[in-house]
């Protein structure tokens, strides 16, 4: 059974890579450029460094409403 599935895996990948030559030589493919990655990838990092200073800012908010609630004052 796994060698239909293999099979079947390489016979697809050669049926792709042939539309996708069909289509390359109809039409213009652009592929986006390494710079435009790396903008979006340094907005995701961002993002994500924002996320964790407001989760840390919201922890030490618990924390302190916790403390205050048991009695242990600091």
């Amino acid at each position: 059974m796994l060698v239909f599935i293999i099979a079947g895996a390489v016979i697809g990948s050669f049926f792709v890579e042939y539309l996708v030559h069909l289509l390359a030589d109809n039409y213009e493919i652009e592929w986006t450029a390494a710079t435009e990655t790396a903008k979006s990838m340094n907005s995701a990092q961002e993002i994500a460094i924002a996320m964790r200073k407001t989760h840390r800012e919201s922890e030490r908010q618990m924390n302190k409403a916790f403390k205050m609630a048991s009695g242990a004052h600091c």
